[in-house]
């Protein structure tokens, strides 16, 4: 008691006194209470724990006291609350109970929140929310900061916040909840010391405890290098493991208990982030980087670089699961470096990269070995390796969509490269089955190389069809909309994807091209099975039963080979085997027979064609040009010798030379004059010549020669000849008139008829032709006489036997006497005409 501020009766029990001010009748309360706490707690000492009671009867006097000396429920509550925590901070005994403490606080917070609204203060005034005096203020400062001090900071016997496995027991989560309600019961409007203090332990002690957890686990590691490194990787990635799995119990408990943090203001996942980063992301650093020098010292060895790679990866894994987990639990928008996991693995990506090429590729190439010793025998349509080789596309692919990179440009990188070892290995597979059989071929007999090459074809674009569908199953356009979502610019993924079409479309056609190959070897093997029965079909002697022989086996080898080559490639198959049919057609056809003998081909040909359309044969413009040309070929052979030699004159009446190939011009005139309904009268004047090269080759003595052709269309006609002109050779004039009579008037309508004007010497050293189509000599009936036409000047030419029609009439010359002297009749005028080069004098030089 404070002498001369009290007036106490005599009687030792409770009275009412007189206080002179609040706190002090508050602090003598408080030492009452804390008296008979002490009393009670004398009596229980035998015991373990005090859970802070006091005899009732003692509770009934301090009631009164308190009634009687105007203290509110809310300083007597405090009073308790005090004096048991005062009781914890000095270590008293016996050991008060935590859940005394927190049921204290609980009416605490009661009496704060029921607390009369006389006893309120204003709130725009400073002070205390509630009627508390100054030695309440400073006792609740000073001995819930030592409380705080004492459970956050001293006592360090048991975790309270990491592991949080831990809180289950009851006595730690009792202290969560003391904490919670000494940082919720708001008893000044300004930010107590204590929750100061409550704040900056909390952190503190989070943090510790994280930071021993992980510096224990570390222990663990040995850190010497790269001849340790795998077995740190592997340990490291444990430990993030357990790490990860305290983290989700935390989550967990911290969503249902998290009060604490919050009311403390402090984030219990930005304490956990910065101690992870702390400790862990100089770890990963250092390891990775051992894990550098161990990839590159044993980048030849596949074996190491694939183990080393795959403990690489689950610690990228991990790492980015933590950070994922962290980042959005996280309220400080700071960043800290373990974010920038990417960069610590980007090395480890890039040899990653090299495994997976290597690995898929390897695999395939193990496959075909086994899968292509006996596919002769097989009953499959396909090869087993194919089967593999795509599995080993899909196990990339997959492995590739669980990579999980974050960085854009690793990303990007990634893609690019897995469609790229992908389409690679589609090509090693496709080249290897083709050398496969490349190398067989000399060793089976035609039948089973025809089975093999449909049976590696078959695999081929099996993987092919497969591979069709690559972008999609890469899902290509999301992966690149992702780039996107922050840029409307699209040039960058527009590029990207151009590069990856660009690969797969070089892989497909690779593919294509050796399916047409093995398919193109079938076709040559198979034509040589029934190319006896195709070339007796080819013999004049025998063509109708040849070609009946020829499509039974044809038919019989086409069902072998529908019964071993995919559908969808039959069609391909049947228009290279119609390709190479129609090639050896043209090289077997022979020349020279009669013209029935072309049209039976031609006849055949077509029906050939029209039984494999009805095969479903691939109806393509690889073999339209080929069979155009055979088909012009048997056209011309199905003529007769006369309209050969239609051809032939109206090829050269219509043929275009260069200038320089002229030997000279003839100017004549020409028109004819109807004798009858059915006959004309033909007249030509041969007026001159125009730079002959007489002087260059001693020309004497040149006359004209005019003739009807062909000379079978004219039988009676004979041939003209004019007087020799042995003045101004260079330029003659001859001014010599023909005629020829009774001629049929329908001559003048055939294509091909024409009058062939000869200029010659008399020493054969010169000679050459102008033709002039009948059906371009004009009608005379309007012309008084021949001299009012008008003047052809026409170029004078070598004799031309590079005609085909010319060819045919030579070849069928053998046995046909109208061929024979058309033949002999062009000869002897070539053998007349001494140069074979043009001459224009003063231009070129002549040679003999």
């Amino acid at each position: 008691m404070i002498e001369g501020t009290l007036k106490i009766k005599e009687s030792e029990e409770y009275d009412s006194i007189q206080l002179l001010s609040i706190s002090e009748v508050t602090e003598v309360y408080y030492q009452l209470f804390k008296k008979e706490m002490e009393s009670s707690a004398t009596e229980t000492k035998r015991k373990k724990s005090f859970d802070g009671s006091i005899p009732e009867e003692a509770a009934n006097q301090l009631v009164d006291f308190a009634d009687r000396n105007q203290i509110s429920c809310f300083s007597q509550t405090l009073a308790e609350l005090l004096t048991l925590l005062e009781w914890q901070n000095e270590k008293k005994s016996p050991e008060i109970q935590q859940s005394a403490i927190y049921n204290s606080l609980l009416r605490v917070e009661k009496a704060a929140n029921n607390t009369s609204t006389w006893e309120l203060l204003s709130q725009d005034l400073e002070g205390p929310m509630i009627s508390i005096s100054s030695f309440e203020t400073n006792m609740l400062e000073q001995t819930v900061s030592m409380y705080i001090v004492d459970i956050l900071d001293k006592d360090r016997t048991q975790p309270l916040f990491f592991p949080l496995t831990e809180l289950f027991q009851s006595d730690i989560l009792v202290k969560w909840r003391i904490l919670e309600k000494i940082a919720s019961i708001k008893v000044m409007p300004q930010q107590t010391i204590y929750k100061h203090k409550l704040t900056e332990f909390l952190r503190k002690r989070i943090q510790d405890e994280v930071g021993n957890w992980l510096d224990q686990e570390f222990s663990k590691l040995k850190m010497s290098g790269k001849s340790t490194v795998l077995k740190d990787i592997e340990i490291l990635t444990k430990i993030l493991k357990d790490f990860k799995t305290q983290l989700d119990v935390a989550v967990d408990f911290v969503s249902v208990e998290g009060s604490l943090f919050k009311e403390a203001s402090c984030c219990y996942f930005d304490c956990l982030s910065k101690t992870l980063d702390e400790k862990l992301h100089p770890i990963c650093l250092q390891i990775m980087k051992s894990m550098d020098i161990y990839q590159e010292y044993h980048r030849t060895f596949h074996v190491n670089l694939r183990d080393s790679c795959a403990l690489s990866h689950a610690l990228y894994l991990q790492v980015k699961h933590l950070v994922h987990c962290l980042r959005h639990r996280k309220k400080t928008p700071q960043s800290w470096k373990l974010e920038d996991y990417n960069s610590m693995f980007v090395k480890f990506f890039m040899n990653l990269l090299q495994v997976v090429k290597s690995e898929c590729h390897n695999r395939i190439k193990r496959a075909i070995q086994v899968g292509t010793k006996d596919s002769i025998h097989s009953e499959e349509r396909i090869l087993s390796c194919s089967v593999i080789v795509l599995n080993c596309f899909c196990t990339v692919i997959d492995e590739w969509k669980h990579l999980e990179i974050e960085d854009e440009d690793l990303q990007v990188a990634f893609l690019i490269k897995i469609v790229d070892i992908i389409c690679d290995g589609a090509k090693i597979f496709a080249e290897a089955l083709d050398d496969t059989l490349s190398k067989e071929i000399l060793l089976l007999s035609n039948a089973d190389i025809v089975k093999k090459a449909c049976i590696l074809a078959n695999s081929v674009e099996h993987v092919r069809k497969y591979l069709e569908d690559l972008p999609h199953q890469m899902q290509w356009k999301h992966s690149l909309n992702k780039l996107n979502e922050e840029s409307t610019d699209t040039s960058f993924s527009d590029q990207v994807m151009r590069i990856l079409n660009l690969i797969h479309q070089s892989m497909d056609s690779d593919l294509n091209c050796i399916v047409a190959k093995n398919l193109n070897t079938a076709t040559t093997n198979l034509q040589s099975q029934y190319e006896k029965s195709l070339s007796t079909w080819l013999q004049a002697s025998n063509l109708l039963q040849g070609y009946e022989r020829f499509l039974c086996h044809f038919n019989e080898y086409l069902e072998s080979v529908n019964e071993c080559l995919k559908d969808e490639l039959f069609p391909k198959f049947l228009s290279f085997l119609w390709v190479s049919t129609l090639m050896y057609i043209q090289n077997g056809f022979q020349e020279g027979q009669s013209p029935e003998y072309a049209k039976t081909i031609k006849e055949n040909i077509h029906s050939l064609l029209d039984y494999l359309l009805y095969m479903k044969m691939e109806d393509t413009d690889a073999y339209k040009p080929l069979l155009r040309q055979l088909m012009s070929i048997l056209d011309l052979n199905s003529k007769t010798t006369v309209d050969l030699q239609l051809d032939y004159y109206n090829h050269i009446a219509e043929s275009i030379v260069s200038p320089v190939e002229y030997l000279g011009h003839i100017a004549f005139q020409a028109g004819y004059k109807l004798t009858g309904e059915d006959y004309v009268d033909f007249y030509i004047n041969i007026q001159k010549g125009q730079r002959l090269p007489a002087r260059k080759f001693e020309m004497n003595e040149l006359y004209v020669k005019l003739t009807l052709c062909p000379s079978s269309l004219f039988p009676n006609q004979i041939p003209l000849k004019s007087t020799p002109v042995t003045e101004d050779l260079d330029n003659p004039v001859f001014n010599q008139f023909f005629q020829f009579s009774n001629l049929p008037a329908k001559i003048l309508s055939i294509k091909g008829a024409v009058v062939q004007v000869l200029v010659l010497n008399q020493n054969k050293s010169y000679s050459a032709e102008a033709v002039l189509l009948l059906k371009q000599v004009q009608n005379m009936s309007g012309f008084a006489s021949l001299e009012f036409l008008p003047v052809y000047l026409m170029p004078l030419k070598k004799f031309d036997m590079s005609q085909i029609s010319y060819q045919v009439l030579e070849n069928r010359s053998r046995w046909d006497k109208n061929a024979k002297f058309f033949i002999n009749s062009r000869n002897k005028a070539v053998k007349s005409q001494k140069i074979s080069l043009s001459c224009i004098p003063g231009r070129n030089q002549c040679l003999f």
